[in-house]
């Protein structure tokens, strides 16, 4: 008897998730295409005080009482329920949990999918495009550039054209 392949993906979906209407439009596009199934919700966060350090702006005031980080906390909580509750809506049977990681947004989405080996990873896009998206830093980019599981972006959802 052979031992399992720890690196073949397992039948769950990674559903990345941060609350806004695109997550919500790329999860119910995911629930169509693939009929549900399993799969785990995850919105990745980080500390108001973890992207400031990173980042060349300091203007941020610090909170030395953990108040503030508690608000993170119980906000991002808050956002990976939601995203649980709209996958099962679209048919997925869900679990998820928010993660904060030591890196950016992105690096947080690829080592949960190295542990969890989903068959596929599902987020939506920003919408981006041109110096804004090199800008901002895209989290769909990078996740696809990095994951070694296949990505499913889903764009925004086109406004209905008019007088057609």
């Amino acid at each position: 008897m052979t031992a399992p392949d720890s690196t073949a993906p397992s039948g769950v979906v990674l559903i990345a998730y941060d609350g806004s209407a695109n997550a919500d439009h790329a999860i119910d596009v995911a629930g169509a295409l693939l009929g549900g199934g399993p799969a785990e919700v995850v919105h990745a966060w980080e500390p108001v005080s973890s992207a400031a350090a990173r980042s060349a702006v300091y203007a941020i005031a610090y909170d030395d009482t953990g108040v503030l980080l508690e608000r993170e906390r119980a906000l991002a909580a808050e956002t990976a329920e939601a995203g649980v509750a709209r996958a099962r809506a679209a048919g997925f049977e869900a679990t998820g949990s928010a993660r904060s990681g030591s890196g950016p947004l992105w690096q947080t989405i690829v080592e949960r999918a190295e542990d969890l080996r989903p068959r596929l990873i599902v987020m939506g896009t920003r919408g981006l495009t041109g110096v804004r998206s090199a800008l901002a830093g895209s989290v769909s980019h990078h996740v696809a550039s990095h994951a070694d599981v296949p990505v499913l972006t889903v764009p925004l959802a086109e406004e209905p054209r008019r007088g057609r």
